[in-house]
């Protein structure tokens, strides 16, 4: 592939190379795939060494930004032994930043490839997720977190729940539904999921595209929504991931495994850990929706809705094995999404839904 030089590569390599010292002007650069976000990856390869540049354009030029929170998360983690890209360089203000390079592959890919036992490759991803947690909250600072510090019942209603009725409810599924309809259920929810787990920080989109396979290891990148907050959460992310859609049974055994691993630090009991583990994943669940509802329409990227039917098998299986009846409102609309949009059709899923989105 020929070496691709933007405007704004080529000025970030020279400030780079001079800060290092490494001739990076002539490096040969290609493009990387890039997933939900609007930030750019290049490989940047000289020789035997290569690197990953980003370019992450700024979007809060007063205060506290995402890329402040990159790099202050990310070298916060690397310090505390956590696997994640080692920040080589950055200017923040800009945006730019130059990586170690983890690769191409992430673990679903590596899932999907099927040469490899997916509990065997699961158990690695949970030895990355107890690391995290068992190592990340010793000096994380709320300075660190750009958009707010703390998962609190105003934060999950708004920035999950509330996410999900506006992006995934109304802007993809065309629903008149309003934020008075869901309130009495949305409360409820908000404020078990968000009280009393602010003694630990959690990743928040702890999923399978963002654990890299290099060199036989797994790699965390996209950690700079990490805030205080439940731990579950995150398991949550990786076993309900509809990425890959793990079985029910095996995501029964690693929920048990990651206890096993994290109870010395975590404390309390198991029933409570799972009964708190249930309140995230149905928050975790929703927001999934929502964040696919978003970038299906707001933002173009239909390949996304893909996904939607496994995400929303999860709900559905949820919300009846463990708060039937609970959340009368919310389950008024899942039923109404369901019928509507097909969700069980055991096959072909994925297009009736896409055909349904794009008739709505």
């Amino acid at each position: 592939m020929p070496t691709i030089m933007l405007p704004e590569l080529r000025p970030m390599l020279h400030h780079a190379a001079g800060a290092l010292r490494l001739p990076l002007d002539s490096a040969d650069v290609t493009p990387l795939a890039g997933d939900g976000s609007d930030r750019r990856f290049f490989r940047v390869r000289r020789g035997a060494d290569h690197y990953v540049a980003l370019i992450s354009p700024r979007k809060n030029h007063q205060g506290l930004d995402e890329n402040d929170s990159y790099l202050k998360i990310g070298e916060h983690l690397h310090r505390r032994g956590v696997p994640v890209p080692r920040i080589f360089w950055a200017d923040a203000a800009r945006g730019w930043f130059l990586l170690e390079d983890f690769g191409d592959r992430h673990l679903q890919a590596q899932v999907l490839r099927g040469r490899s036992s997916v509990t065997a490759v699961y158990r690695k991803a949970l030895e990355v997720l107890v690391r995290l947690h068992r190592e990340g909250r010793d000096g994380f600072r709320a300075d660190y977190c750009f958009d707010g510090a703390f998962y609190d019942p105003a934060f999950v209603y708004e920035r999950e729940l509330e996410y999900f009725r506006s992006a995934f409810l109304v802007s993809l599924m065309r629903l008149q539904i309003d934020r008075e309809d869901l309130r009495s259920d949305f409360e409820r929810i908000a404020e078990a999921a968000g009280t009393g787990s602010d003694r630990f920080v959690f990743h928040r989109d702890f999923q399978s595209r963002n654990l890299m396979v290099c060199k036989g290891k797994l790699g965390l990148v996209d950690f700079q929504g990490m805030r205080f907050g439940p731990p579950a959460y995150d398991l949550a992310s990786l076993l309900i991931d509809p990425y890959v859609a793990l079985p029910a049974r095996l995501q029964e055994v690693l929920c048990r495994l990651y206890w096993d691993d994290a109870r010395k630090f975590l404390g309390g009991s198991i029933d409570a850990f799972l009964k708190h583990y249930r309140w995230v994943r149905l928050c975790r669940n929703l927001q999934i929706l929502g964040a696919f509802g978003y970038l299906g329409t707001s933002k173009g990227k239909t390949r996304f809705l893909a996904y939607v039917p496994g995400a929303w098998a999860e709900l559905t299986r949820l919300l009846r094995e463990h708060f039937a009846g609970c959340f009368p409102r919310l389950e008024e609309c899942v039923e109404t999404v369901a019928r509507e949009a097909a969700f069980t059709f055991p096959t072909g899923g994925a297009q009736v839904f896409r055909d349904f989105a794009a008739a709505n």
